[in-house]
């Protein structure tokens, strides 16, 4: 099966979506019953949630998907400062 090139870039955008909301999922799950009470194995499990994450996205630098990164990031930095 061969992918056309808007095909393969609607593949990518799902994926990264996907990808975004479990990252926002993880964060809530883990993290929302200790607010503000983290320790430092928490910061450092979120850091790394992150760290891997953020690494492993592939947005080609499309605007669109460099957008909703962000869009993501400020939306947890908003609920988890202690991690940023």
């Amino acid at each position: 099966m061969t992918l056309s090139p808007q095909d393969y870039e609607r593949i990518m955008e799902d994926n990264l979506k996907e990808e975004l909301e479990w990252l926002e999922e993880e964060f809530e799950q883990l993290f929302k019953k200790k607010k503000e009470n983290y320790s430092q194995e928490d910061i450092t499990i979120g850091n790394r949630i992150l760290d891997q994450v953020i690494d492993g996205i592939k947005t080609n630098n499309r605007e669109e998907l460099l957008n909703l990164l962000a869009i993501t990031l400020n939306r947890i930095e908003h609920d988890f400062p202690e991690f940023f």
